[in-house]
C-alpha cells in the first residue's frame, strides 16, 4: 500500500477512535437534547482536526518527543469537547470524562500496533486493530462505563480531578515513550493498564467515601425524626394542659366582675397561647426543625426568641453541617440565657438573610449570606 495513503488512512483511524472510546462513555450518560445530530457534528469536527493535526505532526517531524505532547494535548480537549456537546454535566464531570475517554483510546490504540504483524499483510492488520478496537470498548462500555456514573453522571471534586489528570498524564507519556522506544511498548501499555485499573480504583474509593457521608446524613435524619417525635409529643401534652388552664381561667373570668383582676386573667391567656408563635416556618426543614425544638426550649423557660429567616438560602449546605452549625450555637447561646435568666429577663435573635452591596445605583448584587445568632 502507499507509504502516504497508508498514513491518511492511519491519521482517520487515529480521529475515529478516539470518537469511539468517548461514545463508549457517553451512553451511560444524561444526555443533551439532539442527541444524535450533536454526536455525529461533534464526532466529525473532532476526527477531521485530530486527522488533520496527526497527518501533519506525521510529515513534519518523527516520533520525538516534543513532537507528540501537542498532538495529545489536543487529542484531550478534543475529547473533552465531545463530552461538552453531547452530554450534561457540572464542574469538573466532563473533563473527567474526557481523561477516561482519552486513556482508553490510548491503550486501545497502542495495543492495536503492538498486535499487528507483517504476516497478516495490511488488510488484515487493519481488520485485526477494528475487531480489536470494537472488542476493549464494548467490554468497556458494558463494565466500567456503566458501573461508574450515578443516575446518569459524574460528581467529581478537585482531589479526584487532579488525580485524573495525574494519571492521564502519564498514560500520555507511557504512550509517547512507546512510539519512541518499539522495543519496551509491551511494557508500556502494561503500565496504562495499571493506570486505567489505579483510576478506576480510586473512582470506587471516592463512591465510597461519598456512600458513607450519605449514610451519615440518613441516620443524622432518623435520629433527628425520632427527636422530633419526641418533640411532637411533649408540645401535645403542653398544649393540652394550656387548654385545660384555659378552661378554668375562662370561667373564672366569667365570675370575675373588678377590671383590673379580668386584665390580669386576660393576660394569663394570652400568655398561655404564645405557645403556637414558637413554631418556625422558615422553608428548609432541618432548620425548622431546629429551631422549632429550640424555640419550645426558650419559650418555656421564660426566653423570648426572634427569628427572621429564610431556609432556602441554606439549601445548598449538607444537612449534616447545617444541622452542627444551628444546634451546637443556639445549644450554646440558649444554654447561657437560662444561666443569667434569673438575674435579667433575656432574648435570643436569630437572623439567616442575604447581604447585598450596590455597585450602581439602582441596582442591587447579592454578595453572600449571613448568619447571626
Amino acid at each position: 500500500m502507499n507509504e502516504n495513503l497508508n498514513l491518511k488512512i492511519e491519521s482517520l483511524w487515529y480521529g475515529i477512535n478516539l470518537w469511539t472510546s468517548c461514545l463508549v462513555f457517553l451512553l451511560p450518560l444524561r444526555r443533551k437534547t439532539h442527541f444524535k445530530v450533536r454526536l455525529i457534528l461533534s464526532g466529525a469536527v473532532c476526527v477531521l482536526i485530530l486527522s488533520g493535526v496527526y497527518y501533519f505532526i506525521e510529515n513534519l517531524t518523527d516520533w520525538g518527543y516534543w513532537g507528540q505532547v501537542p498532538l495529545l494535548f489536543i487529542t484531550y480537549f478534543s475529547a473533552v469537547l465531545i463530552f461538552y456537546n453531547c452530554v450534561k454535566g457540572k464542574g469538573f464531570a466532563l473533563w473527567y470524562c474526557g481523561v477516561w475517554g482519552t486513556m482508553t483510546f490510548l491503550l486501545v490504540l497502542e495495543a492495536s500496533y503492538v498486535l499487528c504483524s507483517p504476516l497478516l499483510g495490511d488488510l488484515g492488520n487493519w481488520l485485526l486493530k477494528i475487531l480489536f478496537s470494537m472488542a476493549v470498548n464494548v467490554a468497556v462500555g458494558l463494565t466500567l462505563a456503566r458501573w461508574m456514573p450515578e443516575k446518569g453522571q459524574y460528581q467529581i471534586g478537585p482531589r479526584q480531578m487532579v488525580s485524573a489528570w495525574v494519571f492521564c498524564i502519564m498514560s500520555e507519556n507511557l504512550f509517547i515513550y512507546a512510539k519512541v522506544d518499539l522495543g519496551a511498548a509491551l511494557f508500556n501499555i502494561v503500565l496504562q493498564f495499571y493506570c486505567i485499573t489505579l483510576l478506576y480504583l480510586q473512582s470506587a474509593l471516592f463512591k465510597k467515601s461519598s456512600m458513607r457521608k450519605e449514610l451519615e446524613t440518613i441516620q443524622l435524619l432518623w435520629h433527628q425524626q425520632k427527636g422530633q417525635y419526641q418533640l411532637s409529643k411533649e408540645t401535645i401534652e403542653l398544649i393540652n394542659h394550656k387548654c385545660h388552664d384555659l378552661k378554668h381561667q375562662v370561667q373564672a373570668i366569667r365570675a370575675v366582675k373588678d377590671e383590673k383582676e379580668r386584665e390580669t386573667y386576660l393576660e394569663k391567656i394570652e400568655k398561655s397561647v404564645q405557645i403556637y408563635s414558637a413554631i418556625v416556618r422558615t422553608g428548609n426543614e432541618i432548620l425548622d426543625t431546629i429551631l422549632t425544638e429550640k424555640s419550645l426550649i426558650c419559650e418555656n423557660s421564660g426566653i423570648h426568641i426572634s427569628c427572621v429567616a429564610d431556609g432556602s438560602l441554606l439549601a445548598f449546605m449538607n444537612p449534616v453541617d447545617l444541622y452542627t452549625l444551628f444546634r451546637n450555637n443556639l445549644r450554646r447561646k440558649s444554654h447561657n440565657r437560662i444561666k443569667c435568666l434569673e438575674i435579667l429577663k433575656s432574648s435570643l435573635k436569630i437572623k439567616v438573610c442575604r447581604h447585598f452591596s450596590s455597585k450602581k445605583r439602582y441596582r442591587r448584587i447579592p454578595q453572600n449570606i449571613v448568619t447571626d445568632f
